[in-house]
């Protein structure tokens, strides 16, 4: 039926089904611009209106019930047949020697191993989205809701994600033979085709490889085809379905935009050939059908990038930035010789910039003979489409560095043009000509063919033998995946129905897992996905060792090992065995294999015996391992000294971590020391202080959080008096004073106007200094709580502050010294508050950094200290700079936030490492 007379005479039915495909459309709009201003009723409703929008634009088109099938009938034919033989054809041949192939579901391409776990990150559990920003490009999600129903239907492993892309790369191969019939009605021409598309390396081996890339390619032969026959037909459905394949390609990934910039190049080459078809209404009427099928299909990517705009050009605009100033370059074209290079070497290098087939060329040199005459033969009969979807991604693939993964998309294109020549040779109207050219043309098909084949066969003889197809990285995968799970020594690695999740039926591990890997990288991330894999994989920096210096691995192990929050579980460290990486570094652990038990795991794969070594630490002795692991020395050595098997019970490691066990800290702020020497801490985040000796040890806990008598909400400045009396400052919504007792009784609660109360300071005469800090202000009590006077204001003049944090008291003049870090100085007041003096601390002056005073009256010096500095400021107390302080290494400072001295020893509370450093001072 003529398509214009049949959008004007639309039955009520097509009408009501083109109506909620609007309908469906604005929904889908108007619940996406709500998914990204974070109305939440926006999530579900968008993917809902964008199906519907398309399912009722198919609809409206669909024909009746009698007709469908008759079209059924009518495929019992012999073209039928001779596609279904070429759909076997290119299946048998592609499962051909699958067990020792190396995509024989052991395997998996990196990059696929990143889609899969940002599908399980991104996609599986979140509301829909066509594409998440992540590290540095926008990944479209198409083709991880097209794996998932895969997985989800014949469980979440290896096998399952190839058959996904199998069928991607079945459904290029089809329609990309179903457009050469359509253009030349040849069974030679398409079988041609066939076999040069099915044996080509390049298509042959990245069907497996998977990730985005392949599903443009298929959507974009799927659109054309669909395309071609809706104009050539003037069928409603064929265009409906065309514009939204194109819609689909453009959300599959990058390649669909190349597909969109060949069909809007190809649009005013067409109107010039074929101007006269613009003044026809039925014209107009397709292009207005593709267009609605194409936006019904691209609103929610279209959405993403009105949104995310930055986010979804960042990828790419890199790649044109770099291009862009390479052609700026002089002289001209020096800036560019690298790309020209590189593409050169990507089609014809052997070996080459590729990752599959650095050994075999994307397009065999016997085929140019037919891929050349057939772009001029498609010119010649006005395919502009084809020629520009066969060049297009070579052009970007030169201006992104050329490597073959950026060349799927024209592979069927390419294929296309050939088949132009093999069906212009097939017209030649002289016999003998004919002959002569028949015979030519199939020994270039033989020359093409044969070695591709036997490329073929050669690579599918051992699993090994495609270095990106990573065999051993997948069985270390799954190996550790069963350790981290619960079993300490699991069998040998295989297939199982679903590995990409927990494992099931077996009890939560009684120990929590930390693992420094050689080889695996995204794919140990995607098998460990369920346990954490990036607190797993901390261990050694979440990326393989063999990419890392020793040194760095040395790095990366202990700072995983002193940052670990410990709770109630044990602690299982694993090493890969390499002699170059690893070997020195488990030497320096075994020192401390007293604190828990070795153990050693390994499997054999591929011939190759896989080793690890494995350190268990019981939970009661994690604490102890950290404070070891801190003594350890700043680089791997080959011999581990002796003073490092065994550590004082007196050493001064007051390092608890983050937590809320005894010991433990939550970004702790403020500290003192009673009469005997001992260190109180006020543990801000958990509620309380904690009191430790000298030398470090825990000895108990004083308060609990609450807001009630006694109980501590946010302590932040703490102080002792001579009676033993605990002054805690309450910077939190209490704004109080709390006087505790030496066992932390209640005894009162003191509020006389304060608003964010910091450090607290005793005099000689046991008068208590406030810094009000809401008031840039001192307050100066009595032990009783009485107000005795109060002086500063906000400002920058003498007496004044910005942001005052610390005040301390010269015992032996009953000098008052305080930290005014924004005005980047230190005043010196009277005990009333008459400015004495002041100097300047040009380190200071950031927000927030919590800097502190101490005073040493034995040695005439002021200690100050800043949570944004790593060093301690040293000064004598006229305000003279005499140096700075550090602790010994490997000890460092992390956000220090308050000082104590007693006993030459400056005690340092690091705030961000929620622990104390201790700096011996010169006696």
């Amino acid at each position: 039926m003529n398509l214009h007379h049949s959008l004007r005479r639309l039955p009520v039915r097509r009408t009501l089904l083109l109506g909620l495909s609007l309908v469906g459309l604005l929904v889908c709009v108007f619940a996406g611009i709500a998914h990204y201003r974070k109305a939440s009723w926006g999530d579900p409703w968008q993917p809902i209106g964008w199906l519907l929008s398309m399912l009722f634009l198919l609809a409206a088109f669909t024909a009746s019930p009698r007709e469908l099938a008759g079209r059924f009938k009518s495929l019992a034919n012999p073209k039928a047949a001779f596609f279904l033989f070429w759909i076997l054809f290119f299946v048998i041949s592609h499962l051909w020697n699958f067990r020792t192939a190396p995509w024989n579901g052991d395997a998996l391409f990196d990059e696929s191993g990143w889609d899969l776990w940002y599908l399980k990150s991104y996609v599986i559990g979140h509301p829909y989205q066509p594409a998440w920003f992540h590290i540095v490009i926008s990944r479209e999600t198409l083709f991880h809701y097209y794996v998932w129903g895969f997985l989800k239907l014949f469980g979440f492993n290896i096998l399952s994600y190839q058959a996904a892309l199998f069928v991607i790369w079945l459904t290029t191969f089809v329609f990309t033979l179903l457009l050469v019939d359509l253009f030349f009605r040849s069974y030679i021409v398409t079988s041609v085709t066939a076999l040069i598309f099915n044996f080509l390396p390049f298509a042959f081996i990245y069907t497996f490889a998977g990730y985005r890339y392949p599903m443009a390619v298929a959507l974009a032969v799927v659109s054309l085809y669909f395309l071609h026959v809706g104009f050539r037909n003037g069928s409603p459905f064929c265009l409906s379905l065309g514009g939204i394949a194109a819609g689909l390609c453009l959300a599959s990934s990058i390649s669909g935009k190349q597909y969109l910039m060949g069909l809007v190049a190809a649009a005013p080459l067409y109107a010039l050939c074929y101007w006269r078809c613009l003044r026809q209404g039925v014209t107009w009427s397709s292009l207005a059908l593709v267009l609605y099928g194409f936006l019904a299909a691209a609103a929610p990517i279209l959405l993403y990038i009105e949104f995310n705009r930055d986010a979804y050009a960042l990828y790419e605009s890199s790649f044109l930035r770099d291009f862009w100033h390479g052609v700026q370059t002089a002289p001209f074209p020096s800036g560019i010789k690298p790309y020209t290079r590189q593409l050169w070497d990507c089609f014809f290098a052997i070996p080459g910039p590729r990752f599959f087939i650095p050994d075999v060329l994307p397009i065999p040199v016997p085929y140019f003979w037919l891929l050349v005459p057939g772009i001029g033969l498609a010119l010649w009969q006005k395919r502009f489409e084809i020629v520009l979807l066969g060049t297009i991604p070579v052009v970007g693939a030169f201006v992104a560095r050329a490597i073959e993964n950026r060349l799927l998309l024209p592979i069927p294109f390419w294929m296309i043009l050939m088949s132009f020549t093999v069906a212009w040779l097939l017209k030649l109207r002289w016999p003998g000509v004919r002959i002569v050219v028949g015979a030519v043309v199939a020994l270039i098909l033989l020359d093409g063919l044969i070695p591709s084949i036997r490329y073929i066969y050669g690579k599918t003889r051992s699993p090994f033998l495609i270095h990106h197809y990573t065999q051993e990285e997948v069985a270390v995968s799954r190996f550790l995946r069963h350790v981290v799970a619960g079993q300490e020594h699991p069998g040998a690695p295989g297939l199982e129905a679903n590995e990409f999740n927990r494992v099931s039926g077996i009890p939560d591990p009684p120990y929590e897992t930390f693992i420094c890997p050689q080889e695996a990288y995204s794919i140990i991330h995607l098998f460990l996905h369920d346990y954490d894999d990036a607190k797993v994989l901390s261990f050694c920096g979440g990326t393989p060792f063999y990419v890392m210096s020793e040194q760095d691995v040395w790095d990366t192990n202990k700072k995983a090992i002193l940052s670990h929050a410990p709770g109630k579980k044990d602690l299982k460290l694993i090493w890969e065995r390499d002699p170059t990486k690893t070997e020195r570094i488990i030497r320096m652990f075994q020192s401390l294999r007293a604190l828990g038990t070795e153990d050693t795991i390994s499997f054999t794969f591929g011939g190759r015996l896989r080793t690890f070594y494995v350190l268990n630490i019981p939970n009661k002795n994690i604490q102890q391992f950290k404070r070891r692991v801190r003594t350890l020395p700043p680089t791997p050595l080959d011999k581990v000294p002796e003073q490092l098997s065994s550590l004082p019970e007196g050493a001064n490691m007051f390092e608890g971590g983050r937590g809320n066990d005894e010991g433990q800290f939550d970004s702790p702020t403020g500290m003192c020391v009673d009469g005997n020497g001992n260190i109180l801490v006020a543990d801000t985040g958990n509620g309380r202080i904690e009191k430790f000796s000298p030398t470090g040890t825990f000895l108990s806990i004083i308060g609990a959080k609450g807001s009630g008598p006694g109980q501590l909400v946010d302590p932040n400045g703490i102080a002792i008096d001579r009676s033993g009396n605990i002054y805690v400052a309450e910077i939190g919504s209490k704004h109080c004073i709390q006087k505790l007792g030496p066992d932390g009784a209640f005894i009162a609660e003191w509020a006389p106007g304060l608003y964010g109360p910091r450090r607290i300071a005793i005099g000689p005469d046991d008068s208590i200094y406030v810094v009000d800090s809401g008031r840039n202000r001192i307050v100066k009590f009595s032990n009783d709580g009485q107000v005795l006077t109060t002086w500063g204001s906000e400002g920058s003049g003498d007496g004044q502050f910005s942001g005052v944090s610390s005040v301390a008291v010269d015992p032996t003049t009953n000098r008052v010294y305080i930290a005014d870090p924004l005005n980047r100085r230190i005043q010196v007041s009277d005990s009333s508050g008459k400015f004495v003096t002041k100097w300047p601390v040009p380190e200071w002056g950031q927000p927030l950094g919590f800097e502190d005073l101490a005073i040493d009256p034995e040695k005439g010096r002021v200690y100050g200290s800043s949570a944004h500095m790593n060093i301690i400021l040293v000064f004598d107390l006229q305000g003279n700079r005499i140096g700075t302080l550090t602790p010994k290494p490997p000890d460092k400072l992390e956000g220090p936030s308050a000082l104590v001295l007693s006993n030459r020893k400056l005690y340092v509370l690091n705030m961000a490492g929620n622990r104390v450093s201790v700096i011996e001072l010169n006696p």
